[in-house]
Formats: C-alpha cells, structure tokens, sequence
C-alpha cells in the first residue's frame, strides 16, 4: 500500500489546508473562495476525470511498451480539454456573460480546474507504472507549495483570488517536477486515434456521470445561498461542507483502496458469487468504521469547535455540521460498501440515476423549504439528498447480493456504539477543549474497540488472534534461521 500513505497524506494536508485559509480569510472572502472551489471540482470531474479514469483502466507498464498510441491519444485528450476550456472562457469574456463572481476569481476557478484534472491524471500516469517516488514527489511539492503560497496569500492579500491563483502555481510547478519522469514521448497529435478517444469515452463516461451530478450539488447550494443570504453565510457552509467532505471522502476512498482490489482478485479467480459474498462482508466492516466516525465527531463537535475551528465560524460551522453529517455518512457507505455491486455488474448507470434523484431531492429543500427552514434548508436538503441516494442503491444492491450482511454483526455494533455514546457524552463542556477532545477520542476508542473485539464483529478477535500467532510463527521461523 506505498500509493495509500500519499493519499492519506495528501488528504490530511488538504484538510488543514481548508481550515487555515479560513481562518485568515475569514467568512465572507470564505464564501466566495468556496464557490471557486466548488467551480474547480465540477469542471474537473464532469470534463476531466474521465481522461484520468481511462488511464486508469487502459495504461499499464505493458501498454507504454505495446500500444504507445494509448498514451499519445491520452496525452492529446488532456492538451485538447485544456485549450477548450481556456478558449470557452475566452469567449465568455468576450461575449460579456454575467458569472456573478469577479472574473479574476472566475478565470482562477477555471485555470484551477484544468490544473486539478492535469494533476489527477498524472497521478494516474504514475500510479499505473509505478513510480512511487514520483508520485510521492507530485503530492509534496503540490502540498507544500500549497501552504505556502494559498495560505501565504491568505494571510497576506485576504483575497480569495490570490488563494486560488496559489493553488493553480503549486499545481504547475509539481508537475513540471515531475514531468521528465512521466513523460513516455514528445506530445504528437499525430499519433493519437480517434477510435480510441472514442473506447475512453465510452468506458468513462457513465462513471463520471454520477460524480459530475455529486459536483453540482455544492455549487448550487453555495451561489443560491450567498444569493439569497451573503457570501458569509455561505462561508459559513461551505467550511463545514468542505470539512465534513474531506474527511469523509478520505474515510471512504481509504475503505475503498483496501477493500475493492480484495473484490476483483475473488472475482477473477473464485467467480462472481465469492466476490458478492464478499462484498456483504465488507459492508459490515464499512459500518464498522464508518458509524463509529460520525457518531464520534458528532459527540466531540463542540471541543473540536472550540480548538480548531476559526472563532468567527464558531456556532454556524456546528450547526451546519450536524445537518450535513447524515449526508456525509451516507456517501460513506455507499462508495466504500454499495458501489462495489454495481461495478462488478457494470451497472454503473444505477449510481447516476440515484444521484439524480439526490440533486432533485436537495432542489426541492432549497426552492421549497425557504420559509420554513431558512439557509438551514441548503445544509439539510444536500444531507437528504445523499441519504436518498444511499437507499436507493442499498435496495438495488442488496437485491443483486445471494447473501445479506451479517444482522448479528449490524446489531452488535449498534450496541457498542450506545455504549460508546454513553460514555463519551458526559465528558462534553467538563474540560478545556484539546483535554476534552483528547478524552473523549480516547474513552471512544477504548470502548468501541473493546465492544468490538469482544464481539468478535466481523471476525475482528479472530482474525486479531490469527494475525498474532503468524507474526510469532514468523519470527520463531527467522530466528531459526540465523540460529542455523
């Protein structure tokens, strides 16, 4: 798992990131910065990502050798995408089209979107030939240059344009620290082949369909909220949003990594049926991991408030996070344990279908709850609409699974997890707040992870006890051998 630890890295970073630019941009420039940012992850991800998705699945070590056209139509795809959006936004200009944004801040948000699908696909181009040390070079210098110059500007300007501009330079210059490594061949528009491109799309394209629908959702909810009620109110949200999605996000593509490539080995070799048995094993782990998180940030809110949370955000970033945090869990368990069913059965059009009916779930929170729930409605039509999205797809994959998830590992965990509650919860408001946070992560931890160890949910105790008389097994074993 060498690429995983630059993941995780790479989020973390990103996560404190988000909170420092925050804090010396304070609410309203807060606000515009997020809808900028919201702007990049949509052009990424609906005209971008898929480039990146068809290196994935199409460029090996063995195609660079066999099938250099690969990445030649590749590379020419990415410069392509690149000159359209710069010309379209040109044009835009030109035209004279009202963004309701500064244009600056409007051409950094597509200068950053372009610079964040170049960077996702290199990332791709590096994990596919697996060029671990370049891949852990493109993640530094992006990172670092990141906090120097994002929050640098931050700090300096309090302008959420310089931030962003920061973020597109720390982009450029981590790939050009890269780009000898990666590169295969001079660019040659030549060489690419239009029935290729073709096959990428194709392959793609329903994948991104979902994500791209996901995407929107906060881009949406942040122009019609600063609309309707300022750009600090929407700073408010957005960090929030943009917290709670990063470490969601994190905790589910982690899930991901380590459970899916476990999937496609069973499926490969032991068939279909082993590897959706499987797949209603992991979605006990997902919950296993994945409740105990959000009920765990639900209980410790107010001190991580208190402690990391700039003091201009205090009270609104609470209340939004406890109103966005069933979304959250819920996009949880569907990537890391739903998404599995559907990838296998290639019926990847279900997960755009439900995000569907998720966006127009959040529309009718936002457009029809105005008097009734105020900017609040924003918050709790993004969570219900991403809760609808998880039932939609538990019920058809559930339906595809021969077996069901275990319901004596599903109740057992619902107990620790009162138990952990119980627990936890009178420690909240008793001491000052890194003392209280660190209480309370760690009476949650020691009880939930005793419950479930005493449990033995999803096979934890055995599998523990297993892994013991290996590693014991293994240095009696070594330990032979330098004796011999």
């Amino acid at each position: 798992m060498t690429v995983l630890l630059p993941f995780v890295i790479n989020s973390g970073l990103n996560f404190a990131l988000g909170l420092l630019i925050a804090y010396f941009l304070g609410p309203a420039e807060f606000g515009r910065y997020a809808i900028g940012a919201a702007l990049i992850v949509l052009l990424n991800t609906a005209l971008l990502d898929w480039i990146r998705l068809s290196a994935v699945r199409f460029y090996s070590l063995k195609t660079r050798e066999t099938q250099p056209e690969i990445r030649a139509t590749l590379d020419v795809l990415a410069a392509g995408m690149t000159i359209a959006l710069s010309g379209l936004l040109v044009a835009a200009f030109v035209v004279g089209i009202d963004f309701k944004l500064p244009a600056m801040l409007v051409a950094a948000s597509v200068a950053g979107g372009i610079c964040a699908g170049l960077f996702d696909y290199h990332g791709a181009i590096a994990r596919a030939r697996f060029l671990d040390a370049a891949y852990a070079r493109l993640i530094i210098v992006k990172n670092v240059l990141a906090l120097l110059l994002m929050v640098g500007g931050a700090w300096w300007m309090r302008d959420a344009t310089v931030v962003m501009f920061g973020g597109v330079i720390s982009v450029m210059a981590a790939l050009l620290a890269v780009r000898r490594q990666l590169a295969d061949r001079p660019l040659a528009w030549s060489a690419a082949r239009r029935d290729l491109a073709w096959s990428f799309a194709v392959y793609a394209v329903p994948l991104v369909g979902a994500n791209a629908i996901y995407s929107l959702i906060p881009l949406i909810n942040r122009t019609l909220l600063a609309d309707a009620h300022g750009f600090a109110e929407a700073g408010y949200f957005s960090l929030a949003a943009d917290m709670g999605l990063r470490l969601f996000g994190t905790l589910g593509a982690t899930l991901e990594i380590v459970l899916l490539r476990e999937i496609l080995r069973l499926d490969e070799t032991k068939g279909r049926r082993a590897a959706q048995k499987r797949i209603a094993t992991n979605l006990v782990i997902v919950l296993m991991v994945a409740l105990p998180v959000a009920l765990g940030l639900f209980l410790v809110l107010p001190a991580f408030e208190k402690l990391l949370v700039p003091a201009n955000f205090h009270g609104h970033f609470s209340a939004y996070m406890v109103q966005l945090l069933p979304g959250f869990l819920a996009l949880t368990i569907f990537v890391a344990g739903l998404y599995p069913v559907f990838l296998l059965g290639k019926r990847t059009s279900m997960a755009t279908l439900a995000a569907a009916f998720g966006l127009a779930v959040n529309l009718v929170f936002v457009f029809g709850a105005e008097a009734l729930l105020g900017p609040e409605r924003f918050a709790i039509g993004q969570a219900m609409g991403l809760v609808v999205v998880l039932f939609i797809t538990g019920w058809a994959a559930l339906r595809a699974l021969p077996v069901w998830p275990s319901g004596r590992d599903i109740v057992l965990t619902l107990v620790a997890l009162a138990a952990m509650a119980a627990c936890v919860w009178p420690l909240s408001g008793r001491f000052p707040p890194a003392l209280e946070l660190l209480l309370q992560g760690a009476v949650g931890a020691l009880v939930y992870g005793g419950l479930v160890l005493a449990f033995d949910i999803a096979r934890c105790r055995t599998l523990l006890k297993l892994w013991l008389v290996t590693r014991k097994m293994r240095r009696a074993a070594a330990g032979a051998r330098i004796e011999g």
